[in-house]
């Protein structure tokens, strides 16, 4: 560990993910690898008189392999999906036994930007359909933000601070520097973080049409969205989930577990400047890394991959190449919206899960449709990895997150 900072660390101990390409991180990662697209037709619901009819849905998820009939009656898909990556990631980390020993000093951070959106649908149409007086009895606790970190923390029995982080598409990404925070400060051993969303539906979607936020190209749903490219035309929407076991370094050291990563820094800011678009020059953008940069101790240009937003949109792609481009023009970028959709408040919580695969495996998915760069990109922008490119050396990598609202936040993870 360089800069003697190991105990200003969170290690990322265990990865459990809900995705449009797989369930679980073997599936996930050999078909991010593999260049696999999770965007098809939607089926959710009848999306027939939209403008958009392709979404990346998890086709592969089944709450029943997580939960009895009776839980998933309960719950909304966004909170099946939270404690499906939980139980994935406790799994993964062989992290039972310590919350089963220890669950006052594990917290739990989970986080969502629209919560139960389509059970807002269905009570809707059974309050239209059947009356008010008729409305299933746990629409609120299904609806409510929150519901998936209670359910969790219900079912799986941490005791530890526990919160739920509503920052729109920062959401995921938020929950890994307040887990940072927490085992810096001493307030927990185990951190269990990470987000899940379900916004499939017709609300929602509509919504986003009349934003002019989503690509209408439906008939080549693999190539829709195209982050960074001269021909992007906006995002595909999404769903997912993720979550991470963030340990301390005594905690590791106890339980003698394999890390994937290690976070080592985090920045925050925010833009106050439009309620969806970021800062034209990608200001907010820039500072919230260079925080981080200096949280964890390190330069620019000893970032060798950064996971970015990456949303195939207008406004977002140029400001944050811009601001990517500042901290290390030869940096690796790799954009997956392409294939797993926008995941609203999961994307930040699903890209961290990357980074920390990628500098475990020491492999960078490629950035699966873009071309040629935006024209408010630097002229000299060539680095978009074109194809999944395996690493040799020792190397660190970072996360990016842009928001609705613009709040930034950017984590950074160092070697094992």
């Amino acid at each position: 560990m360089e800069n003697g900072r190991e105990d200003r660390a969170a290690y990322v101990t265990g990865v459990g993910i809900v995705s449009p390409i797989g369930v679980g991180r073997k599936a996930f990662w050999s078909s991010l690898l593999a260049n696999e697209s999770g965007v098809g037709p939607i089926t959710l619901f009848d999306p027939e008189g939209f403008g958009v009819r392709i979404a990346a849905e998890c086709t592969d998820f089944d709450p029943k392999d997580f939960m009895d009939r009776k839980a998933a009656q309960r719950t909304d898909r966004f909170v099946q999906m939270a404690l499906s990556s939980a139980k994935l990631a406790l799994e993964d980390a062989g992290a039972w036994g310590f919350l089963e020993q220890n669950p006052e000093r594990v917290g739990l951070l989970l986080g969502t930007g629209l919560g139960g959106a389509s059970s807002i649908d269905r009570t809707q149409w059974e309050m239209d359909n059947k009356g008010p007086n008729r409305v299933n009895p746990f629409a609120v606790t299904k609806i409510m933000p929150n519901a998936a970190a209670a359910h969790v923390n219900i079912q799986l029995g941490m005791k530890g601070p526990s919160a739920a982080s509503a920052l729109a598409c920062t959401s995921g990404t938020d929950t890994m520097g307040f887990g940072l925070d927490l085992i810096r400060r001493g307030d927990a051993d185990m951190v269990v973080c990470g987000a899940s969303e379900a916004v499939i539906s017709p609300v929602i979607v509509a919504g986003f049409i009349a934003m002019r936020a989503m690509s209408r190209n439906n008939a080549n749903p693999e190539g829709a969205c195209r982050p960074y490219d001269r021909d992007h035309a906006g995002f595909v929407i999404g769903e997912g989930a993720a979550v991470l076991i963030l340990e301390s370094a005594e905690s590791v050291e106890r339980r003698s577990a394999e890390p994937y990563a290690r976070i080592t820094g985090a920045g925050r800011t925010t833009d106050a400047y439009n309620i969806t678009d970021p800062d034209p020059k990608g200001r907010g953008i820039l500072r919230a890394m260079q925080l981080a940069l200096k949280d964890a101790g390190v330069e620019g240009d000893q970032v060798d991959f950064i996971s970015p937003h990456g949303t195939g949109t207008a406004a977002g792609d140029g400001p944050e190449s811009q601001a990517m481009y500042r901290i290390n023009p030869s940096v690796m970028v790799s954009a997956t919206k392409p294939t797993l959709g926008h995941s609203m408040g999961a994307t930040g919580a699903i890209e961290t899960a990357i980074c920390a695969l990628a500098v475990k495996e020491k492999k960078v998915p490629r950035c699966a449709t873009s071309k040629r760069s935006p024209r408010s990109a630097p002229s000299s922008t060539t680095w978009w990895v074109s194809r999944a490119r395996p690493r040799t050396s020792r190397w660190r990598s970072a996360r990016t997150s842009v928001s609705v609202g613009t709040t930034r936040l950017s984590s950074w993870r160092g070697p094992r």
